[in-house]
């Protein structure tokens, strides 16, 4: 998968006031890009051998996912305004020159707390490492605050949306064992191109950008402005992972839902499907006749000796 043509998506969708030109270029940006062939690995079950038999893919919630970072963002609750530009805004009567001393201090929280004990009525003199704790219990709830909110989002996140992951890699050895249950399931081969470009399908496929937690603060500004913002950030943050997943060259299907719907499935072109290369006999037998019904090819993978590589062969039927 490229990253410069990527790069150039995200930086389409990832705006503050995202235009519906924007939303049209990076349509075609990425239609034009779709791989020729998208893989879904799958061990044999009675939910896998249906997608199969009617040619579907079953998206469901991120939060279903192994990944408990799925589809999470990062933000700050507060937009940039600190702490203790928070805590000023309560205390009145504070002088610019006050202000300005406090905020540029080392630190901050602190020095408002020594602010209000000046102007309390207290006549018994308090420690200053006693002023230190208290800043500490104010720092350590807001602190507590702003995760609590930021996992809030995420948790209403990743039940908002219905996903399903697929991969340009076929010949991956981590994914038929981690996906096809150390290959001895099976892969099945989409092509997205025949995909009309309005199809819900076309329009919900995107390509996933391996750069972290992605930081929704900039697209979410509008909230506290009470003005338009970028209402498409649940889709971007579901498009974003961790590094560590790089290996696995995926594309989604992302689509928003309520999350009082459950998952379903949703047709899609197939067009082959691929044995593991340690498939038993009896689940070969039912893929092979499940295949024989939608009339699409069957091919099995096969460990070349001495290489970490496979390599798929035509299955006689």
């Amino acid at each position: 998968m490229s990253k410069d043509w990527v790069e150039d998506l995200m930086q389409l969708m990832c705006v503050p006031a995202l235009s519906l030109e924007n939303i049209r270029a990076a349509q075609e940006l990425k239609f034009s890009k779709f791989p020729s062939k998208l893989y879904k690995f799958r061990e044999v079950n009675e939910y896998s051998l249906n997608n199969l038999r009617e040619a579907t893919l079953h998206l469901t919630f991120a939060s279903n996912f192994n990944d408990p970072y799925d589809s999470a963002v990062d933000f700050d609750p507060h937009f940039g305004v600190t702490h203790a530009e928070l805590l000023l805004e309560g205390i009145e009567d504070v002088s610019e020159r006050d202000r300005s001393a406090i905020l540029e201090a080392t630190d901050p929280v602190l020095e408002v707390v020594r602010l209000l004990y000046a102007r309390s009525d207290e006549v018994v003199t308090v420690d200053e490492k006693v002023l230190e704790v208290i800043a500490d219990v104010i720092k350590n709830n807001h602190a507590g605050f702003v995760a609590k909110t930021v996992e809030e989002l995420n948790g209403k996140l990743q039940n908002s949306y219905k996903i399903c992951s697929l991969t340009e890699r076929l010949d991956s050895l981590p994914l038929w064992a981690h996906y096809a249950k150390n290959h001895s399931g099976f892969a099945m081969e989409y092509d997205f191109r025949s995909l009309p470009f309005d199809s819900l399908l076309g329009l919900a496929l995107w390509p996933v950008r391996y750069s972290g937690v992605f930081n929704a603060s900039d697209l979410l500004l509008g909230v506290k402005t009470k003005k338009s913002f970028n209402n498409l950030f649940g889709i971007i943050a579901a498009l974003h992972k961790s590094p560590d997943w790089f290996y696995e060259e995926e594309w989604r299907l992302v689509l928003a839902d309520s999350a009082s719907m459950p998952p379903k499935n949703y047709k899609v072109p197939l067009r082959a499907v691929y044995l593991g290369s340690k498939i038993s006999e009896g689940d070969e037998s039912l893929i092979l006749r499940e295949a024989a019904v939608t009339g699409i090819p069957v091919f099995k993978m096969r460990l070349v000796p001495h290489e970490f590589r496979m390599e798929a062969t035509p299955k006689n039927t």
